[in-house]
């Protein structure tokens, strides 16, 4: 029989089942195009998990193979065979599984030592493969991430651990899951994350590669610190150059890096030299370099070693409590008390926001006047950063937190160094507050709210407690897949701010504020300009655990994703914010129906009250679809269910 007949028979076995039943029905042509691409792209995530489905099957097929191989050794060596062959077990299963797949020997030893780590190391984290909840890619991430655990027992614990993480953690991109499977191992396992990071520093190297073209690269393994430390460096220098300079932001790195290597002058690469604004000179270079902060996150016990509860770098993720004290002693570092208490207050249950001065002030649904909340909405979206200024809001200002709780002590290197820089250790009070059910020397301790996460003179700004708390929890970019550092991030108000009217818009709290960069802050203000429902809706809560979500939503699906962190704030267990007893705010007023007969609405009366349409439009799904969950929370429980 030839392949290709083989080919034919195989596809036409697939060809003739029903998949239908798994989620993937074809769009229908007689609906619009909207509805058609929301059927695709249910079809497309449908065929996605299927993917997962099948490989968990696969690596379960390869795990039965090598089992029967090693039982079939094993009986021959129990009746007293001579072992004569050639090949253990493993390395036949290897070749064996080569050859089905047309893989090289490589790739074929990876698929057998994940199925390996499926059946014996992380039987319940592979169950979520099964069950579709993670990727193969992620499975495979977070087996790597856990081979360096040899204890049997502290293993099991591990894999649950990792399993119950997972399964609680939304939708989340592989690297997040490879943080998750650093941290549980750092905190279970403090043998391994020593012998880790002495394997780590073994691996510090700088390599040359050849690449096509007459390309080469070069590739140099560091301190994670340090690492992020020289990248920032890099962006200082190219953060000089004029807007007319012809080179993308890739090329820009790679020759501000070579000219730092070698010793030679970083210029603009602009054409009109004398209309040139670019700030290369070493003085404006190093005032930049200087201004570099590394941000370190971790408990208070942990960095005077109380216990070893792991560190959170930004940039990089979680690091054992050794780097984190290692970092600490660093002579650039700058270590400062994050006080939650400037945050959080303790009341008695209540069913209405508190009406104490101190305390946020409650939010009410939007005024009809339809006020220009958005502040990129009068912008080209092709505006720089100069243009925005970062409106949902950067937050990267160094004001005292407005409690005074703040401690700081600063080491400035020379700034006339062209590689100044700092740290900066952040780390949480121990204490823990109390939460509703929590017991406390026999009584029942009352749960605790946010307050005084805006600036008293600008509601617009959070207050450092509240940014730093905010970039920390969550680690990146909030929407699902991007990694960009969260202290590289604009903070956003998932709820527009109103300019104007402050009572009438979103508010500065922890149920409203997450870090978005630059890209997808434009995005969620651009898309959906002239019809809202061509744009996302992103959400952001605090459920009855105290658990900070957010959601985005895209062509009727929602994502929901954990904030990555919250294991490093035990004090926001049970945590609630007043601004969530609000009422559901009305549903917007149609708009007139668009000139081109599709779906949704648009405005007249010009960019201002399109924008107050969209704002509305927004608060009305984001009310809908928080009365969804509720009834989901209902009927089967919080999440996972």
């Amino acid at each position: 029989m030839t392949t290709d007949v083989i080919d034919d028979a195989f596809t036409s076995r697939w060809a003739g089942i029903d998949l239908t039943a798994a989620g993937m029905v074809p769009a229908d042509e007689n609906d619009d195009e909207k509805a058609q691409c929301r059927s695709w792209a249910v079809y497309a995530e449908a065929a996605w998990r299927g993917q997962t489905y099948l490989y968990s099957q696969q690596l379960f097929a390869v795990g039965q193979f090598l089992d029967i191989e090693l039982a079939t050794l094993d009986d021959r060596v129990c009746a007293g065979e001579d072992q004569k062959d050639l090949f253990d077990p493993y390395t036949l299963a290897v070749e064996f599984f080569a050859i089905y797949f047309a893989g090289n020997r490589r790739a074929s030893r990876a698929l057998v030592g994940v199925a390996i780590a499926a059946a014996e190391r992380l039987p319940a984290t592979a169950d979520l493969l099964r069950r579709t909840v993670i990727s193969p890619e992620m499975f495979e991430k977070v087996a790597h991430r856990t081979d360096i655990v040899d204890d049997g027992q502290i293993m099991a614990q591990v894999d649950q651990d990792l399993a119950d993480a997972l399964a609680i953690a939304g939708h989340i991109s592989e690297r997040a899951a490879e943080r998750i499977a650093d941290r549980i191992v750092n905190k279970r396992d403090a043998d391994a994350d020593r012998k880790r990071r002495e394997k780590a520093r073994r691996r510090k190297n700088m390599t040359n590669r050849d690449y096509p073209d007459g390309l080469g690269g070069i590739n140099i393994t560091a301190d994670a610190e340090e690492a992020r430390l020289a990248y920032e460096s890099v962006e200082a220098m190219i953060a000089g150059v004029c807007p007319n300079d012809p080179r993308t932001k890739g090329m820009l790195r790679s020759a501000a890096a070579i000219a730092r290597l070698r010793r030679l002058p970083f210029t603009c690469a602009c054409t009109d030299k004398e209309a040139c604004t670019a700030t290369l000179n070493a003085e404006k270079i190093s005032e930049r370099q200087a201004r570099i902060i590394v941000h370190a996150v971790c408990q208070k016990t942990t960095l005077i070693g109380g216990d070893d509860e792991p560190g959170f770098l930004d940039g990089h993720g979680p690091i054992s409590a050794g780097h984190v004290r290692d970092l600490a002693q660093r002579p650039d570092a700058l270590v400062r008390d994050l006080d939650l208490g400037a945050l959080l207050q303790r009341r008695p249950p209540v069913t209405a926001p508190p009406e104490d001065s101190n305390s946020v002030e409650p939010v009410a649904a939007e005024s009809p006047d339809g006020h220009d909340t958005d502040p990129h909405a009068k912008q080209d979206p092709n505006a720089t950063a100069a243009q925005n200024r970062e409106n949902d809001t950067d937050g990267r200002q160094e004001d005292d937190p407005s409690g005074g709780h703040a401690a700081e002590l600063r080491h400035h290197r020379n700034p006339e160094q062209p590689d100044a820089k700092r740290t900066d250790a952040e780390r949480t009070d121990a204490g823990r507050s109390g939460t509703r059910g929590e017991l406390v020397d026999g009584h029942e301790v009352p749960p605790a709210f946010l307050n005084g996460q805006a600036q008293p003179a600008d509601p617009y700004r959070p207050t450092e407690a509240l940014s730093v708390l905010v970039r920390a929890l969550f680690g990146t970019c909030t929407v699902p897949g991007c990694e960009q550092p969260a202290w590289n991030c604009e903070l956003d108000h998932c709820e527009e701010f109103n300019q104007i009217c402050p009572a009438a818009g979103g508010p500065t709290c922890l149920c409203n504020i997450g870090p978005k960069c630059k890209r997808h802050h434009l995005l969620k203000t651009f898309l959906g300009a002239a019809n809202p429902e061509d744009g996302w809706v992103d959400e952001q809560w605090i459920d009855q655990q105290g658990v900070v979500w957010t959601a985005i939503t895209l062509h009727g699906t929602t994502f929901e994703t954990r904030a990555e962190n919250q294991w490093l704030f035990p004090q926001l267990t049970g945590v609630r914010c007043a601004h969530q007893a609000q009422a559901p705010p009305e549903p917007p007023p149609p708009g007139p129906a668009r000139s081109d007969g599709a779906g949704g609405n648009v405005t007249g009366g010009g960019l201002r009250a399109a924008t107050a349409y969209k704002h509305a439009w927004r608060r009305s799904e984001r009310a809908r679809l928080r009365r969804a969950r509720e009834r989901a929370d209902a009927a089967d429980g919080p999440p996972p269910f």
